[in-house]
């Protein structure tokens, strides 16, 4: 049933799109002229409509409201096959948003998705514009941390973020913050309020939507930084004009219990339990960015740290348990296009062309332990001072086919490999590959 509706979403989309972009007279906006109720010789405010590149109606520089929509079906194979319902194909995004502008100082966004029934509402939020450096938004939306956190599913070069980034860095949440950027982003700052959410994330959840995040206890302070310290550089190459250097912190507290960060394989089964933790949880990360032309290069390293007060067996200390994450990620636009937010095809399909064609790949690591003395005998116990480490290695090799600014398909060879065999989804096999596939509908 589900490749069927796969299906037809596909023909669905191609068939009007390809119609919409055949060669046709411009097309003209939708007007609706209403009277302004100030003097009789003061010009009558318009209502404007567009379609592309998504339904939009405006009013001058007043008003404007804009529908978004987001759609993607995956499908995914594997070998060697650990559980046969998670092969085949699945609705991972089903999001509806409206986003309205008002006066150039007042934005907002409401964003629910349709394929989840628990907490369906993402982000749902108010910004107020008192200039370039100070914004201030309130609501639900997604702690600043991360580059790829902070990087939209729609626009990722890979149909899943990294390990690193669903372990560690927060989601969304209910809170304040403080941002803003100077000319050109040659700087840009965000930190925040939260307030927690003591829901534990459950594992499902988190591959269903990786947007999730890792679990925050109580309040949440939450920060980041970008500078491009080359950018007046006139002289340097592009690529180097255009490195961003990135640093993200967080801080909150971990409720006393078995809470602490997970070891989780990418299609989420477990290789390093949680253990007994109590205190204080930090997070920090530095990435890197380089975008020039039609190829990008990026890397981040993200650590966090928690607390294990009067959690030994003797209600001692223990040494903290930290889960460490980093990865290099490389893409290129065969077909020439520059590397952007949204790729635009030059010759979309059905118009002259094939659309974009963009490879990229990922190398990342994962490793999950604790800070304790190395010639310390190491323990599975979850209480145990010097906690046996656990390792997951991935590499991702991706393709994505932009056919037109709307649809997009990928497919990702991921392979994965852990450190310790005994703790894998299948006894003794250390070494695992997954074949994935996407199709998306995004405005």
């Amino acid at each position: 049933m589900t490749r069927l509706w796969l299906a037809a979403l596909f023909c669905t989309c191609c068939v009007p799109l390809a119609r919409a972009q055949a060669p046709a007279p411009p097309a003209t906006p939708l007007r609706l002229t209403l009277p302004v109720p100030t003097t009789t010789d003061a010009p009558a405010a318009q209502l404007q409509g567009r379609w592309t590149p998504r339904p939009r109606i405006t009013s001058g520089k007043n008003v404007s409201l804009e529908l978004r929509a987001k759609l993607q079906n995956d499908g995914a194979w594997f070998n060697p096959v650990v559980d046969p319902e998670d092969e085949g194909f699945i609705w991972r995004r089903r999001r509806l948003a409206v986003r309205g502008e008002f006066f150039n100082r007042v934005e907002f966004e409401v964003e629910r998705e349709f394929g989840d029934e628990v907490e369906p509402w993402r982000d749902v939020w108010a910004n107020v514009k008192a200039h370039d450096l100070l914004e201030v938004r309130g609501g639900k939306f997604k702690l600043p941390f991360g580059l790829d956190n902070m990087t939209s599913s729609v626009e990722h070069d890979f149909i899943f973020r990294s390990l690193g980034t669903r372990a560690i860095a927060p989601g969304r949440d209910i809170g304040a913050m403080l941002h803003g950027e100077a000319a050109r982003r040659r700087f840009t700052y965000a930190i925040g309020v939260f307030s927690g959410d003591e829901r534990q994330v459950a594992d499902s959840e988190r591959f269903f939507d990786d947007d999730q995040g890792a679990d925050s206890f109580g309040r949440t302070v939450s920060g980041r930084v970008t500078v491009q310290p080359l950018d007046g550089a006139s002289s340097l190459p592009s690529g180097l004009r255009n490195l961003e250097i990135g640093a993200s912190g967080a801080w909150s507290k971990v409720a006393e219990g078995l809470n602490s960060f997970k070891g989780n394989s990418v299609f989420g089964y477990d290789y390093f339990e949680r253990v007994w933790v109590n205190g204080n949880r930090v997070r920090t990360g530095i990435d890197v960015a380089i975008v020039s032309g039609p190829g990008s290069l990026k890397a981040e390293w993200i650590n966090a740290s928690d607390e294990r007060l009067g959690q030994g067996v003797d209600d001692g200390d223990l040494s903290n348990m930290f889960t460490r994450g980093w990865y290099v990620a490389g893409s290129w636009l065969v077909t020439g296009e520059d590397k952007e937010d949204t790729v635009s095809p030059k010759r979309p399909l059905l118009r002259g062309g094939v659309g974009a064609i963009e490879v990229a790949a990922r190398y990342e690591r994962m490793l999950l332990g604790s800070a304790a003395d190395a010639s310390e005998p190491a323990f599975d116990n979850p209480r145990a001072e010097n906690l046996r480490r656990s390792q997951d290695a991935v590499l991702t090799v991706g393709v994505s086919w932009y056919l037109n600014r709307w649809l997009k398909a990928q497919g990702n060879a991921i392979r994965e490999s852990f450190n310790d065999p005994t703790r894998t989804p299948i006894d003794g096999t250390a070494t695992y590959w997954s074949y994935v596939s996407r199709l998306q509908l995004a405005f």
